[in-house]
C-alpha cells in the first residue's frame, strides 16, 4: 500500500497548527496473530490506553485505530495508514501506543514516523516504556530504545536462521508447503509419499517426455480433470515447477529463493541433502 502524500506545513491545506488545536489523542493498537490471547490482546490494550487518556492526559476526545493480525515488519496496515493521513491534517495533538513495537520493529520505519509526527507537532507517548516526546529527555530515551529494539530484532532473526539451517542440514523439514505427491506425517514429523498424488507426478513426467511441452502437459491435465495440490487448475508454470523440484528424486532443498517467488539465492547458500525422503522418480 503506497504511503499517502505528505502535506507541507506552509501549504494552504486543511492543516491545523498546534496552537489552534483542542487536545485529541490518536490511539494505535496492533496485535499479530500470535498475541491474540495474551495480556497484549486488543481488548486489553484498548481498555488500558483509554484509561491512560482519561486519567493521565485528562483527555476524553480520542480515536482508536486497530490493526488485528498484522505484523510490525512494515507499515502496510490499513488503520495505521488511515491514522497517519488524519495526523497530517492536524487533527491530533497526541499519538498514544501500548509499546513501541506496536508501531514498528523496523528502525527505519519508526524513524520516518517519528520525524513526521514531530513535523506535525504531535506528542508521541508509549505507555509501557513510560516516556513521551514532549521533553528532550523523552526524545533521547526514545532513540536509545529504538536502537536496542532493532538490535534485538536482528539477533532474533539470526537465531531463527541458525536453527533452521541446522535443521535443514539434518534433512528436517522447515515448514515449507508440502509438494504434490507427499503428505505431512505428524508423528514422524516429515513427509511421506501419498500414492495417488505420486501417480499423478509420474504421469506428468511421462507426458512431458512424450511432448517436451509444459503447456501441452498442462492442457492434458485440465482436459482430464486433474487438479493441483490445492485443488487449482494447472498451468505451464505449475508443470515446470514439478519437473524442476529435486524432492521427486529424494533430494531435500532449502533456502533456494529469497522469498516464495523471489530471486534465486547464491549456490553456496542453498542446502541440499540427497536421499532425505523416499523418491518418487
Amino acid at each position: 500500500m503506497p504511503r499517502p502524500k505528505k502535506l507541507k506545513l506552509n501549504s494552504k491545506s486543511d492543516y491545523i497548527p498546534a496552537r489552534k488545536r483542542k487536545p485529541k489523542v490518536a490511539i494505535y493498537i496492533r496485535v499479530s496473530t500470535h498475541h491474540q490471547v495474551d495480556r497484549e490482546s486488543l481488548p486489553f490494550q484498548r481498555q488500558e490506553l483509554e484509561n491512560y487518556c482519561q486519567y493521565i492526559f485528562n483527555i476524553t476526545d480520542f480515536v482508536i485505530f486497530e490493526d488485528a493480525g498484522y505484523s510490525a515488519k512494515n507499515t502496510d496496515r490499513p488503520k495505521y495508514q488511515e491514522m497517519m493521513t488524519r495526523i497530517r491534517t492536524g487533527e491530533f495533538t497526541h499519538l498514544l501506543v501500548w509499546k513501541l513495537d506496536r508501531i514498528s520493529r523496523n528502525l527505519r520505519d519508526f524513524t520516518e514516523l517519528w520525524d513526521e509526527v514531530k513535523e506535525y507537532e504531535v506528542t508521541f507517548v508509549s505507555k509501557m516504556e513510560q516516556f513521551d516526546t514532549s521533553s528532550a529527555m523523552g526524545e533521547a530515551m526514545l532513540r536509545i530504545i529504538l536502537v536496542f529494539a532493532e538490535l534485538e530484532r536482528k539477533l532474533t532473526a539470526e537465531r531463527v536462521y541458525s536453527i533452521m539451517l541446522s535443521r535443514a542440514e539434518k534433512a528436517l523439514w522447515n515448514g515449507a508447503p508440502v509438494a504434490l505427491g507427499f503428505n505431512w506425517d505428524k508423528e514422524k514429523k516429515t513427509v511421506q509419499i501419498e500414492q495417488e498424488e505420486a501417480n499423478l507426478v509420474q504421469l506428468i513426467y511421462d507426458k512431458y517426455e512424450e511432448t517436451y511441452s509444459a503447456l501441452s502437459v498442462a492442457e492434458w491435465l485440465i482436459n482430464n480433470s486433474k487438479k493441483t495440490k490445492r485443488g487449482g487448475t494447472w498451468g505451464s508454470k505449475g508443470v515446470i515447477d514439478i519437473l524442476r523440484n529435486p524432492i521427486y528424486t529424494g533430494t531435500y532443498r532449502w533456502n533456494y529463493r529469497k522469498s516464495a517467488r523471489g530471486d534465486l539465492k547464491p549456490e553456496d547458500e542453498v542446502i541440499t541433502v540427497e536421499d532425505a525422503v523416499t523418491a518418487i522418480m
